[in-house]
């Protein structure tokens, strides 16, 4: 965990995994964040299950969207609850939360109710489609807000083909991210000028965001072309199958500066004297002769035989790697990209760090996501409140 966030209190009102994934990364950079769970029914992503957790002793996903954080059980549509939340905003910077805005109407937690009495701070606000239009108030997940209706599952669908399946939680993780980069500026206006404010960012504005090249391009009717190996926009810019069925992906943009060391180094010098291929002019023209020669020839070694052949080329290039490889690769271990979260002195599991680093030092340790409620007593007792206190809220039904 780094510490540039140290002494910065964020109280996170969400569920699933948006949200709550802005809240990882503001922990990660050193914030203290404080999830409030309603206490029978927690964040419902802890009762959520399917086959990515079937042979795994986590909730991977309650993981990697909560780790580092503390939470506490409240009831805040109970009067004394909703109490607790104004206690806990007093000595607050931010207030995350993903729910819509009736729930958020219903709970008195609109950001127009919470800055007239928290003038400073700081209010985060998740939501599938923005505040304007038809689907203003409706909900969103990543696969519907992000992945389907801003055109990314459509721009990588073959011509009558189907839209593949959504890989992870791509749209919440880099939306997480987002909200959070932006708190941290709306954190800095803060400290410049005294007042706090509100921050919205979208699910479906992340994905359009994220489709930027394809957006500005369709007005001019170059969007739609769908591109495969065998008919790239450069011969040199392309993923290349290996004899054993494995991937070397070029990214040679400046070809011509590359294309002479390419071929020496993949045994075709007869391609650089081979006028079709002379120049990039020359490989655009002959596309697809450029490609069969590139193909046949990756085609002639395994991926391993590659890997060692292009070790030393000076140019652009990467192995299309699967999960388990990228979790062992030292590139990514050395940086810190795949880092260990200890749970216990007994157990650890790996995980993506937070993107962004200070220093130059890797992100360091990280910790589990908390059990639901399991910080409820400790943060009260913080606040002020007695034994005496915290049991009568218990009995109320206010707290977990």
């Amino acid at each position: 965990m780094y510490d540039v966030l140290g002494g910065t209190r964020v109280i996170e009102i969400a569920e699933w995994l948006f949200v709550p994934c802005a809240g990882v990364v503001l922990a990660d950079w050193g914030a203290d964040v404080v999830k409030i769970e309603h206490p029978r029914t927690g964040d419902p992503l802890r009762g959520l299950f399917n086959d990515v957790f079937s042979n795994n002793p986590y909730n991977t996903l309650l993981q990697i969207s909560n780790r580092g954080k503390r939470s506490i059980g409240i009831d805040l549509a109970h009067h004394r609850g909703r109490a607790l939340l104004d206690d806990l905003l007093a000595d607050a910077d931010v207030l995350i939360t993903s729910f819509t805005s009736e729930a958020r109407t219903k709970l008195h937690i609109e950001p127009e109710e919470v800055l007239e009495r928290h003038p400073r701070l700081v209010y985060g606000r998740g939501t599938g489609y923005g505040l304007q239009g038809p689907r203003a108030d409706s909900g969103g997940y990543d696969m519907t807000s992000f992945w389907a209706r801003a055109g990314v599952a459509d721009r990588i669908t073959p011509p009558g083909g189907e839209p593949p399946p959504m890989p992870g939680n791509i749209g919440d993780l880099s939306s997480g991210l987002a909200l959070a980069g932006a708190i941290c500026a709306a954190l800095l206006r803060r400290e410049r000028t005294g007042q706090g404010g509100v921050v919205d960012v979208a699910l479906y504005g992340i994905g359009t965001y994220l489709m930027s090249q394809t957006i500005t391009a369709a007005p001019f009717g170059l969007a739609q072309r769908y591109r495969t190996t065998a008919d790239p926009h450069n011969p040199v810019a392309n993923s290349y199958r290996t004899r054993d069925d494995r991937w070397i992906t070029l990214a040679l943009l400046q070809s011509d500066k590359w294309w002479p060391e390419l071929c020496t180094v993949i045994g075709r010098d007869d391609m650089i004297r081979d006028p079709r291929f002379a120049d990039h002019r020359a490989r655009d023209e002959y596309c697809t002769e450029c490609v069969g020669e590139l193909a046949a020839t990756f085609g002639t070694r395994t991926y391993r035989e590659w890997l060692e052949a292009l070790d030393g080329f000076s140019g652009p290039w990467g192995p299309v790697q699967t999960v388990p490889e990228v979790i062992e690769d030292p590139q990514a271990l050395v940086n810190g990209f795949v880092t260990p979260v200890t749970v216990d002195e007994f157990t650890e599991y790996l995980t993506a760090a937070t993107p962004g680093q200070f220093d130059g030092q890797p992100v360091g340790e990280l910790g589990p996501a908390p059990e639901h409620g399991q910080q409820t007593e400790e943060i009260l007792l913080e606040l002020g409140l007695d034994w005496d206190a915290i049991v009568d809220l218990k009995d109320a039904g206010a707290i977990l």
